[in-house]
């Protein structure tokens, strides 16, 4: 039988089959398997299995108290997901609609919508409501939550009667450790709605874990700057980290300004962007976090030219800021042994003290050859000061591990970054993306 890109019964699962088994269920406590999406049926039987009561659903929630001292705790959490809540909600516009936020326990920690979902007869639930399956049976919040992945449920799939006339989806958003933080939701009365719905709430969970990502590599940073190290470094890693949040924010912003298509396809063009940024964020944390720490790892082979080409394209935008060139002079394919997070803060701090030597208007000359007679891999950063701006040529910095010989096999890198290419039509490399 084909299969469904939501469940494994295409043909026997439809919103006719689903009121049967679920008529079924209330009458006789059993649950029709033949009747259900796979995702479906499991979800019920969870819910049963808990106690939840397909004719009320249990509506409860944390004390006010405990709920603000909730939202407080989960204050970067919410920031960090409200403008990826409100793309959401504005490519909705007027349909009836909730998004929903939550923690790992399925507590509501914030909502949008349109008024008469927040304030009307059929109000969603709001901060401090707890929405596990337990409660409310398969919903957006917690089905996701419990299975750990997407989940849809349409309509009759809502075992819990009252919210038939809902099609929810949601999915679990993971912190920088990879734990689950809490889940994101929409829900919305046209099934149309949420199947165009669908690819934004997957690309704004991804949008909200880079910026939860970004959020522990500042922390990250802040913990190597109480302990000695380079000044300079830590200010390249606090600007970077500034720089693509900016990035990655100020595209949600204009889109909530913009008109012309339709905002579903605005809105999904939007969050696409936002998730290959994010894409791009989790790649550039990924590097810095490994730069900031103070962490070591064993020797191994690595490629000591390729390492120093993907840290410079990591400093483009550093070299840019401080009017340095970045040329690229001999690049000998060399290999050497060495720990890959001790060799890579060593090349970042010789690259950064080159930068500051060279000043304004200067360049840097960057070579890496295979010493031969001293049998070392060596990365040399040659600063050049603009005519008049150094009174003594400064002396080229250089970085040396073991090398090996020839054949010998590496390991791939722990990291990829954009490369430096010859520009059409110039007689000397610039970084380019």
């Amino acid at each position: 039988m084909p299969t469904h890109p939501l469940g494994t019964r295409e043909q026997a699962s439809t919103p006719e089959s689903t009121r049967r088994a679920w008529a079924r269920y209330v009458s006789t406590g059993l649950i029709s398997d033949s009747l259900l999406r796979e995702p479906v049926l499991r979800a019920w039987e969870r819910a049963h299995e808990l106690g939840a009561n397909p004719k009320a659903a249990k509506a409860e929630r944390l004390s006010a108290l405990d709920t603000e001292r909730l939202v407080e705790q989960q204050q970067a959490f919410i920031t960090a997901a409200r403008p990826y809540m409100e793309v959401l909600s504005w490519a909705v516009g007027l349909e009836r609609h909730a998004i929903q936020l939550s923690d790992a326990d399925a507590v509501v920690l914030s909502v949008l919508g349109d008024e008469e979902r927040l304030h009307g007869l059929q109000q969603q639930p709001g901060p401090g409501a707890l929405c596990s399956e337990e409660l409310l049976g398969s919903n957006g919040v917690g089905t996701p939550l419990a299975t750990g992945g997407y989940f849809e449920v349409m309509g009759p799939e809502h075992i819990i009667g009252v919210f038939q006339i809902f099609t929810c989806q949601g999915i679990p958003i993971r912190d920088a450790e990879g734990k689950v933080a809490g889940a994101l939701c929409s829900s919305v009365r046209r099934p149309a709605a949420s199947r165009r719905l669908r690819d934004m709430l997957i690309c704004a969970a991804h949008g909200i874990e880079a910026e939860l990502l970004l959020r522990q590599l500042e922390r990250d940073i802040r913990e190597v700057m109480a302990a000695p190290g380079d000044e300079q470094a830590l200010r390249v890693l606090r600007e970077e980290v500034d720089r693509w949040r900016e990035s990655s924010l100020e595209g949600l912003r204009i889109g909530a300004r913009q008109a012309g298509m339709s905002r579903f396809e605005y809105a999904l063009r939007l969050l696409r962007l936002a998730e290959e940024t994010a894409q791009h964020i989790r790649h550039r944390a990924l590097v810095w976090r490994t730069l900031a720490s103070l962490e070591e790892g064993p020797r191994r082979p690595v490629a000591l030219s390729e390492l120093v080409r993907e840290l410079l394209g990591l400093l483009r935008e550093e070299a840019l800021r401080q009017r340095v060139e970045l040329v690229l002079g001999e690049q000998e394919p060399v290999h050497v042994e060495a720990d890959v997070h001790v060799l890579s803060r060593q090349l970042l701090h010789a690259v950064l003290r080159a930068l500051a030597l060279a000043g304004p208007g200067g360049a840097v000359r960057i070579d890496v050859r295979l010493e031969r007679h001293l049998a070392v891999g060596k990365a040399t950063f040659l600063p050049l000061p603009s005519p008049g701006q150094a009174q003594v040529a400064p002396l080229p910095l250089s970085v040396t591990s073991p090398a090996l010989g020839p054949g010998e096999e590496r390991e791939p890198l722990l990291w990829h970054l954009p490369t430096l290419e010859t520009a059409p039509g110039e007689g000397r490399p610039t970084l380019s993306c």
